[in-house]
């Protein structure tokens, strides 16, 4: 074996290593996201318990006494348990999203994730594999097909 085919053989394997710790990064921040968004899924179904038992507990007392239920009273419980059900669909659908720009970016590259480049196409995923795409300045990216978007240097004031 010679040493240039072993050189070969030890770039062959780096690139293959690094290639599979930015995958991993990729997919550890897409499951991240989808972590937090699940959390804060959670709180906000525990914001509507709450806010269901202070609801019930005003309803009682109104029962209790014979009173007529008093909007004023119910309605800042009802607008919270609102908020918080629109929250959860605005988290279900950025969950849905996370999945859906890593199965298109997936279908588009062979990229199993998304890195943090956005696309600047409308129907394009949130993030894209931008990052497997050549690293040739006008490659487009491999999700939008479109070129990243050029970076503006700043130029010393004379």
């Amino acid at each position: 074996m010679s040493s240039m085919s072993f050189n070969e053989c030890i770039e062959t394997i780096k690139d293959k290593a690094v290639e599979g710790a930015q995958t991993a990064v990729r997919k550890t921040k897409q499951l991240a996201g989808i972590a937090k968004a699940n959390l804060d899924i959670r709180a906000e179904e525990e914001k509507i318990k709450k806010a269901q038992m202070e609801l019930g507990k005003l309803y009682y007392k109104d029962y209790i006494v014979g009173e007529e239920p008093d909007a004023a009273e119910y309605t800042p419980w009802c607008e919270k348990i609102s908020e918080s059900k629109i929250a959860i669909e605005d988290l279900k659908i950025a969950i849905e999203e996370l999945r859906a720009a890593g199965a298109k970016c997936e279908e588009a590259c062979g990229a199993e994730d998304v890195c943090e480049a956005p696309c600047e196409e409308e129907d394009a995923p949130a993030a894209c594999c931008c990052e497997d795409a050549p690293a040739e300045e006008d490659a487009p990216c491999c999700c939008c097909e479109e070129a990243p978007a050029e970076t503006e240097e700043e130029t010393p004031e004379a």
